[in-house]
């Protein structure tokens, strides 16, 4: 009778484990969903939506979050977590909301000295006309390997580079590869994807969301 009992608490005990609550973490916040992390997959859930583990948005704002899990509801702010063994860490983030002309444009700064970004995933690299490079004290023409693009102006003389770093907001990337174009064009300084490879990106409601990878 007691190895019985002592088999079926082993039993219980086991199934405890298997039936575990999730970990969630509340990795981006807007008006009506949210990002979390659950058992450490990145999901984006509306209000009143489930995931497949059993957690559910019940509500969200840019404050909070409020998420049920087996019956029972938790409020979570920004880079909280509930469930399993999480341990707080340090996350970087930039928001970045749309302008009236539908692009994200952001403050940020190249080898410590501030400039302007339009944010371009379609660029491979950052991008920059020559004149800014000039601004910037870059000596293209002496560290740079000249190269070649076909622009609205037609073909034109490019310079690759490597900037010592790339910074938005408390993401900064050093060792960024980037293009000096002949001319004025572009007129914004492209934040590619030389240095968004190293970011999260996530896109909502005309919100863009950056986060540090690693």
């Amino acid at each position: 009778m007691r190895k019985r009992m002592m088999g079926a608490a082993l039993a219980w005990c086991l199934t405890g484990q298997l039936v575990a609550a999730p970990e969630v973490r509340v990795e981006g916040l807007f008006k009506g969903a949210a990002v979390l992390q659950i058992d450490g997959q990145q999901v984006m859930l509306k209000n009143g939506r489930a995931h497949a583990s059993g957690v559910t948005l019940v509500d969200a704002n840019a404050r909070r979050a409020i998420v049920e899990i087996d019956g029972q509801q938790h409020e979570l702010a920004l880079h909280t977590a509930i469930g399993g063994t999480y341990q707080q860490t340090d996350i970087t983030q930039v928001v970045i909301r749309k302008n009236d002309m539908n692009q994200y444009r952001v403050s940020g700064s190249i080898n410590g000295q501030t400039v302007q970004f339009l944010v371009d995933t379609g660029a491979n690299t950052v991008a920059m006309n020559e004149i800014q490079a000039r601004n910037l004290g870059l000596l293209y023409k002496v560290n740079g390997r000249e190269s070649q693009a076909v622009t609205a102006s037609g073909v034109v003389a490019t310079w690759v580079v490597t900037l010592d770093s790339v910074k938005v907001g408390e993401i900064s990337v050093p060792n960024v590869r980037a293009i000096v174009i002949e001319g004025a064009y572009p007129q914004d300084v492209l934040l590619g994807m030389s240095y968004l490879e190293y970011v999260r990106i996530q896109e909502h409601n005309s919100v863009l969301m950056l986060e540090k990878k690693f």
